[in-house]
């Protein structure tokens, strides 16, 4: 079995396993409320209620982010993804307000333990510094390594980047990329690197293998005519197969980035920045003067360019 179908495959196990789970635990509130009892009221229930609802819009929320899409169009499908930060804060805040309600919820019920007050805010807490703090680390990183690009002149002065994602750390570039065509120094030249940025009108994507110099390119973004999300869930005991996104663009071509984090948490704002900018469609603007021309002597038109991916198999849906 190849990797894309280890990839969807793991996904559904994993969906329908947790929609096994929400039903069995709404089959266990329901047999042990015993509404006959004269002592019985209907606030106890209600705590169960929203544990069931936050289960039931956590899952909902984890099969969003499994998309397999072919070919793409405009402001279709991708709903996770097409998120605004805004949006994605919410779900946090969300998840903050339902065990406040279930707090009161155990009050108004009668359970009254001392754990329980603690417990509660410091969950609360730790929701608000998670949300907080992990969004302002992934933009201060992205900043980074946009300016660390910048001087070695991957970007044009005048160029705007939307968004950005590579697989490398930033202390890992080389600082004379121009005169040795290693995007990496020394020390780390055994490991391969991908980077892909977004502009208004193009996708740039640099590539750095193994003993070979490293080269980059820029896709425009008119030329790519479909995508593909595919995130999986637990393939075997405690082991994540990962996330892949691909790209199809031009006559047949496509590209395709493999890690093996979960793209849910890890390239969620990107991949989100790269359909928004799909969508924007600046290049039907009436001002649009076209493509930034580029001399960097490693980069290569997008007409002439190398295989891009980071994983050797094809996606083979594209090619049907």
């Amino acid at each position: 079995m190849n990797l894309y179908k280890k990839l969807f495959w793991s996904r559904i196990k994993e969906y329908a396993i947790g929609w096994f789970v929400m039903i069995v635990f709404a089959l266990f509130v329901l047999a042990s409320l015993d509404t006959e009892s004269p002592s019985y009221s209907v606030l106890e229930s209600i705590p169960f209620i929203l544990m069931l609802i936050g289960g039931i819009v956590q899952i909902r929320d984890s099969y969003l982010h499994t998309v397999v899409a072919n070919p793409y169009r405009k402001g279709k499908k991708f709903s996770y993804y097409r998120r605004t930060p805004k949006q994605i804060n919410f779900k946090m805040t969300f998840f903050q307000i339902l065990i406040g309600l279930i707090f009161i919820s155990f009050l108004l019920s009668g359970f009254n333990h001392f754990s329980f007050w603690i417990a509660t805010p410091i969950i609360i807490l730790i929701l608000q510094l998670f949300k907080d703090k992990k969004s302002s680390r992934i933009r201060l990183r992205k900043s980074k390594l946009i300016e660390t690009l910048r001087a070695q002149h991957l970007f044009l002065p005048e160029e705007s980047i939307w968004d950005i994602e590579s697989d490398f750390d930033i202390i890992s570039v080389n600082e004379n990329v121009i005169d040795t065509l290693q995007l990496f120094t020394e020390e780390d030249r055994s490991t391969e690197g991908y980077f892909y940025a977004i502009t208004s009108c193009e996708l740039i994507v640099g590539v750095q293998r193994l003993n070979a110099p490293f080269f980059y390119t820029a896709i425009p973004l008119q030329e790519i005519t479909k995508l593909a999300i595919i995130d999986s869930g637990y393939y075997k005991k405690n082991v994540i197969l990962g996330s892949i996104f691909v790209i199809g663009y031009g006559m047949n071509r496509q590209l395709n980035y493999y890690t093996k984090n979960r793209m849910s948490s890890i390239l969620q704002p990107f991949f989100g920045s790269l359909v928004h900018a799909l969508d924007a469609q600046t290049w039907k603007e009436p001002n649009f003067t076209g493509t930034p021309h580029r001399d960097h002597p490693a980069f290569v038109k997008y007409e002439f360019h190398g295989d891009l991916s980071s994983y050797p198999e094809p996606y083979l849906p594209f090619l049907r």
